[in-house]
Formats: structure tokens, C-alpha cells, sequence
């Protein structure tokens, strides 16, 4: 134990010294001696990484060469995988009902404009939470126009994981059901009415730099839409984009992949798949978004109305602003509408209905998982409930209940996020050529994905920090 904690120490002091808090010097460095886990599914005990200017040069056993102008780091005992990817946030949201009035209306307390304001210029925290969890990658499946800029604001932003964003969602759920979620400035969300204001929305999103059009759910029985969404669909295939597809019911998901759905960004939960819905998924080569804990984090937040909020941080990563919020929780309870049940009587429904709806999804999980079907990790963070960073170790928790192995879990949090972001040639995996974007952790992740919790360091483009520790301004 003595040792260990030695250990901890002298890494700490070693990068401190070798990076300063600022970008790695031109150069080489090198750690070795590590548990590699590339993100291809391989382990290479022993290990060596040589990194040169931010990106790795060399990947391999201890026969490795190490260059002899290199700053080496001993890693001797411990983990190394490729930073974590989150396929699935929401920057405009911020883990409680601020910015869902939809969910729980508490404008009377908290301005739903202002926030928006605030959260549009003030991003670095929700960075510095991803980052120190060791999410160096994330993909924003649906937010304000100014969400669109924040891929090019973080790219060369070392306090910031690489950014993918869809921007504005289209659906077709009338302009009057949706409007507590734009503001008097701007708009998040979409309504279908016709082809040419869908194929709008989509060009305007791509020549913003778009990476995916999001669909926030399907209406199969209002033919003008799905007639309005296959010119849509016709659009973003003529400007070489993908579509992505918020559906949780069967008959849903199934029509999103005949319409050729690349990214399917929630669980199907009404039913269990049927071999129809795999064989096409299979041929459209979809991309499967869990998010398995996102329905529970609502009901977390619904309780912390009377009980207050609880949640697992021992980084203390999570911003101050939030913490504020979850930490007076209990002051939001005016707003709870008691007309139909009262608080305790709703929860008591709710966690019935969804442990029936979390099984369903765990087992379809299973079911497509044992098929082949490429699946990425992701939370829907910023959701109520549902935190920015944090959220990525309960959501691999999850997978790893329903049956996927841990090693395999690795694969899905690194390489497959990186695919769906369309990144996956300079990041999800470590291999030469790639940005040095890694976590190092005190424990095996692939004998329980639990494992992950250990992360004591996070590397982004080359440079390592301890994630303990909050980033220097």
C-alpha cells in the first residue's frame, strides 16, 4: 500500500515537472511499463507509448524503442487506455431542470433565457468535468446553433475534450409542444411542417459543420411528416451527412433504419428486438446508443425535489454552479404539480415502470451486443440528473449488468465513439499517427469495468494531468 501511494506521488511530481500545466514541449516522451489497452480489443502488458508533438509516434511491448532525447515516465503497475468517449451529451443542459422546463417548469426561480446565455459562453466547466473523468471525446446530439461552433473552440483547447455536434433537432412534435425549449433568440428544436423548411434546417446545420442531422423522434402514422422526413432524409444524403434518429419504440427504430439511420441514439424499450430489426441493423452497419441510465436520472432528480440529490464525484469534478443546484434541490419542491399524485406515490410508480423498461433494455442490449451490432457508449448527459463527465461510470456499469464484457465495454467507450463522431482516424484507439489522448488508472478495467473509477491521470494531445486536481486558469 506504501508503495503504491509512493508511486502515485512520484507520477504526480513526474508529470508536474515534465508538463507544468501547459503543452508538452516539442519533443519525445514516453511511458512505459503499463497494462495497454489499445481500443481494438488488444492488451499489451509491459507496455511502451513514445509520443512526439502531441500524437503517438510508437506503440508496443518493452521491446519497443524509446528515444534517447525522451522524457520518460515510468507506469510500472498500472492501466492505460485511450481517452473515454461519450457519443451522447447535451451541452445546453445542465444536469438539473433548468434546462427542462419541459420536465419540471422552475422559470420563476431560474430564467430558462439567461441560462441559455450563459450556458452558450460558458462551457469550460462542463469541459474541465469531461476531461477529469477522463472523457477526452464527446458528441453533442442536439443543441442550440452555438453549440455548432464549439467543435472548432475545442479542438486545439487542451482544457477542453474534441467536440462533435448535430446542432438543431427536427421532429414532429408540434411547434406548441416544443416551445419551452427554444428561447426568443434562438432555437434548439424544429418542427417539421414542411419538406422545404426540414431540407432548410438540414442545410443550414451542415454548412454550420454539422457532424449528423438529429430526428428527435418518429411519427409513423402522420403521413405528411414521414413524407417531409423522407425529403429530408433525400437532403442529407445529397450533402453526404447522416441522420440520426432519437427512437425508443420498435416499430420507431425499424423505420429509422429503412430510412437508412446511421446513429440510433437511445435504447428500444417497449418490446424486445425482433430478428427483422437486427438484420438491419446489421446491413446498415447503425450505430447503437444505449443510454441506459438517462430514464433513472430523471427519477433521481424527481426525488431530490423532497429527499435531495446524491451523487458519486470523489474527483470533485462537477461544476460549482451544479453542485449548487443539486445541493438546494429540495427548495424546487413548490413546483412539483400535486394534482395527479403526490411526490411519493409518483416515484413509487415510476420506479416500477422503470425497472420493466430497464430490463427490456438490458436484454436488448444483450441481444445486439451478441450480434455484432456496433454500440457506443453514451449517457445523455445534461439531462436531469444525468451529470456531465461523471455519468460515463454508471452508464458502463449498466452495460456491464446486461452482459457485455468489460473489455469489450473499453472498445464501445473508445474506438466506437470515435466512430460515430466520424473521428476514428486520429482518435478512439492507440495507434500511430493518433492524437495522445489516454487515461491511466490504478486497476485492471478489463476484469470489471468498475475499474474505470481508478483513472488518477488523463493525457489530451499530449498533455498529462492528474484529474484530482482542477485545471489551472
Amino acid at each position: 500500500m506504501k508503495n503504491s501511494i509512493l508511486l502515485t506521488v512520484f507520477l504526480a511530481i513526474a508529470i508536474s515537472l515534465i508538463n507544468c500545466g501547459k503543452p508538452a514541449e516539442p519533443g519525445y516522451q514516453t511511458l512505459k511499463g503499463a497494462t495497454i489497452f489499445d481500443g481494438n480489443g488488444n492488451s499489451i502488458p509491459n507496455g511502451i507509448i513514445v509520443i512526439k508533438d502531441g500524437k503517438i509516434e510508437a506503440v508496443g511491448d518493452e521491446s519497443t524503442p524509446i528515444p534517447g532525447n525522451s522524457a520518460t515516465i515510468d507506469l510500472s503497475g498500472k492501466f492505460i487506455t485511450p481517452g473515454l468517449i461519450d457519443a451522447h451529451v447535451h451541452f445546453f443542459q445542465t444536469g438539473f431542470f433548468d434546462s427542462r422546463p419541459d420536465a419540471l417548469d422552475i422559470r420563476d426561480s431560474i430564467n430558462y433565457e439567461e441560462l441559455q446565455d450563459f450556458v452558450s459562453t460558458n462551457p469550460e466547466p462542463y469541459f474541465e468535468s469531461y476531461l477529469r473523468s477522463g472523457v477526452t471525446a464527446v458528441y453533442d446530439v442536439g443543441g442550440f446553433p452555438w453549440s455548432l461552433e464549439l467543435p472548432k473552440l475545442a479542438e486545439n483547447n487542451l482544457n477542453a475534450p474534441h467536440v462533435a455536434a448535430s446542432g438543431p433537432l427536427l421532429t414532429p412534435v408540434p411547434a406548441e409542444r416544443i416551445v419551452t425549449f427554444n428561447t426568443s433568440k434562438d432555437t434548439v428544436m424544429y418542427s417539421i411542417i414542411s419538406s422545404e423548411q426540414g431540407k432548410k434546417v438540414v442545410n443550414n446545420n451542415h454548412a454550420l459543420g454539422a457532424t449528423g442531422i438529429k430526428i428527435w423522434s418518429l411519427n409513423l402514422k402522420d403521413s405528411t411528416f414521414m413524407t417531409n422526413l423522407q425529403s429530408v432524409k433525400t437532403e442529407i444524403d445529397r450533402l453526404g451527412n447522416k441522420m440520426i434518429v432519437h427512437a425508443t419504440n420498435l416499430d420507431q427504430a425499424t423505420e429509422a433504419l429503412r430510412l437508412g439511420a446511421k446513429v440510433l441514439v437511445h435504447s428500444i424499450d417497449d418490446t424486445i428486438v425482433t430478428n427483422e430489426f437486427i438484420a438491419l441493423a446489421k446491413g446498415q452497419n447503425v450505430i447503437y446508443c444505449p443510454t441506459l441510465i438517462v430514464s433513472r436520472g430523471y427519477y433521481n432528480a424527481y426525488r431530490a425535489l423532497k429527499y435531495g440529490f446524491q451523487f458519486e464525484d470523489p474527483n470533485d469534478v462537477v461544476d460549482e454552479r451544479t453542485k449548487g443546484l443539486l445541493n438546494a434541490s429540495t427548495r424546487f419542491m413548490k413546483y412539483w404539480s400535486s394534482e395527479q399524485y403526490d411526490i411519493d406515490e409518483y416515484l413509487k410508480r415510476t420506479d416500477s415502470y422503470l425497472k420493466e423498461r430497464e430490463q427490456i433494455r438490458a436484454t436488448n442490449l444483450k441481444l445486439l451486443y451478441d450480434a455484432g451490432i456496433t454500440i457506443a457508449v453514451a449517457t445523455d448527459a445534461g439531462n436531469p440528473g444525468t451529470l456531465h463527465g461523471i455519468s460515463i461510470y454508471p452508464e458502463m456499469n449498466a452495460m456491464e449488468e446486461a452482459g457485455v464484457t468489460p473489455l469489450d465495454i473499453l472498445t464501445m467507450a473508445t474506438k466506437n465513439g470515435a466512430l460515430a463522431m466520424d473521428r476514428l482516424d486520429d482518435l478512439g484507439t492507440l495507434e500511430k499517427g493518433k492524437i495522445a489522448d489516454l487515461i491511466v488508472l490504478e486497476k485492471d478495467p478489463s476484469q470489471t469495468i468498475e475499474n474505470m473509477r481508478s483513472i488518477s491521470h488523463v493525457m489530451r494531445s499530449g498533455l498529462m494531468r492528474p484529474v484530482m486536481e482542477e485545471f489551472a486558469d
